[in-house]
């Protein structure tokens, strides 16, 4: 039988050929055509037998599954990435196969023509283009199960929404798999402004109503903006509450917000809350909520302070027109909020007053229409010789009140009378006074305002 070892030695036998195991003297692998080099690889121990402590083990059959541990990378710039195998033998002279290719322990195969430096290139090409497309499937696993892995949580008792929230950040509607997810998103909506994303982590059905707008809610963060999230991590998925903490304005909130789950997501049991408005909108006062024009008894709104207007020049709801409500839990009372003049107002009011009186003061009549003076006399005047003049004056601390949409104005009288007059046949000239008190009403919802004296 001819040899195939390039070398002329005995061709060695394939595992498992040969006499089989059984009890005689041990099996000597075959020698070599000649003797291995110092340093060479240990042959490749043949089927049945121990393998020699220290020697390498088998190099994986072509076209087998790699080893349990796989393929790995570590954290390599792009450039020096590096791709070992872990279940094989140590990488040869030319990437894992001994001289010309063979597996350490196995004879070199003869080079046929065509053989030779070319042919390995063409080898290790391959074998690089293999490990590179494993590479590329494992970065691109690693990279499709990063995406779809959830952000990582903070530590029990850490924040979800940070220490400050973002009002210019985003807050489209995400994931709430948590429970404390849920009221923790729905802060940092409110915090950016964001009433659309805020209500979506209301339970069902979600609350609607014109305050429920980002139009309002931005008023709302302009007078007190709600910064200072804390929403400690629940994982707990039969929690029915969560306890955040937050600011809004100056004023520190702590609350504990009722959370459910609804299909694979949680939930806020309550997301907004209702003011009272049946003893303001049922007034002569148009009534405004941050800008917004309100008819209703009630009205639902989320957490945030809320000012009450008018829209009228001198008529309003005071300084103390600011509602804050703190959370969907906490009552904010409304019962404080009352139409009453702006300072224009009064300052108007008291004007018109003095510009009637005035007016009065130049009429020649002792009683003359709409006038504070009441004058009888048995004496007859001459109306175009009645003169009125004030001894003081009635507007220096004029005592001003306001009612439904009338002010009410009250100044003291002290007035003296002249003019010809004549009784019983007889003429000359009469005087008289007027003292006491007097009162002027005027509508201040309507222009130019009108005065009436009572």
């Amino acid at each position: 039988m001819s040899s195939s070892d390039p070398y002329g030695g005995p061709q060695r036998p394939m595992p498992g050929q040969g006499p089989s195991a059984g009890p005689g003297p041990e099996r000597q692998p075959p020698p070599y055509g000649y003797p291995p080099r110092p340093g060479a690889y240990p042959q490749q121990p043949d089927a049945g037998y121990p393998q020699q402590p220290g020697a390498y083990p088998q190099q994986p059959a072509a076209g087998s599954p790699p080893s349990a541990s796989g393929y790995t990378f570590g954290p390599f710039a792009p450039d020096q990435q590096q791709v070992g195998w872990s279940g094989g033998s140590q990488p040869g002279q030319y990437g894992g196969r001994g001289r010309y290719g063979a597996a350490p322990g196995e004879p070199a195969p003869r080079r046929s023509k065509g053989s030779g430096p070319k042919s390995g290139a063409k080898i290790l090409v391959l074998i690089g283009a293999a490990a590179l497309a494993v590479i590329l499937f494992a970065v691109i696993a690693v990279v499709a199960a990063t995406r779809d892995r959830p952000s990582p949580s903070s530590q029990a008792g850490a924040s979800t929404a940070g220490q400050r929230a973002n009002p210019s950040q985003s807050t489209a509607p995400q994931n709430t798999p948590r429970p404390s997810d849920a009221v923790a998103a729905y802060l940092q909506a409110l915090a950016a402004g964001d009433a659309t994303s805020a209500l979506s982590y209301a339970a069902d059905p979600a609350p609607t109503g014109p305050m429920l707008t980002n139009e309002v809610l931005a008023e709302s963060r302009k007078l007190t903006p709600l910064t200072e999230i804390q929403v400690p991590v629940i994982e707990d998925q039969n929690a029915k509450s969560v306890s955040a903490t937050y600011t809004l304005g100056s004023s520190a909130v702590s609350e504990s917000f009722d959370v459910v789950k609804v299909a694979n997501a949680w939930k806020l049991s309550r997301a907004v809350k209702d003011l009272d408005l049946s003893f303001i909108v049922d007034g002569p006062v148009p009534l405004k909520i941050n800008g917004v024009k309100v008819a209703q008894q009630a009205v639902a709104v989320l957490p945030g302070s809320y000012a009450f207007t008018s829209g009228l020049p001198y008529v309003g709801y005071g300084s103390k027109n600011v509602v804050l409500v703190k959370s969907p839990y906490v009552e904010a009372t409304t019962y404080s909020i009352q139409s009453q003049l702006t300072k224009a107002g009064k300052k108007a009011a008291v004007s018109a007053t003095k510009k009637s009186y005035n007016k009065c003061l130049n009429a020649h009549s002792l009683s003359p229409k709409n006038c504070p003076q009441k004058f009888n006399s048995k004496y007859h005047y001459t109306k175009s010789s009645i003169t009125w003049r004030e001894t003081g004056d009635p507007f220096r601390k004029p005592t001003v009140t306001f009612s439904g949409t009338q002010a009410r104005i009250e100044i003291p009288i002290d007035l003296k009378v002249s003019g010809s007059c004549s009784s019983q046949g007889r003429s000359g000239k009469c005087s008289g006074s007027l003292t006491g008190t007097s009162v002027a009403v005027i509508k201040m919802t309507t222009k130019p305002l009108k005065v009436k004296w009572l």
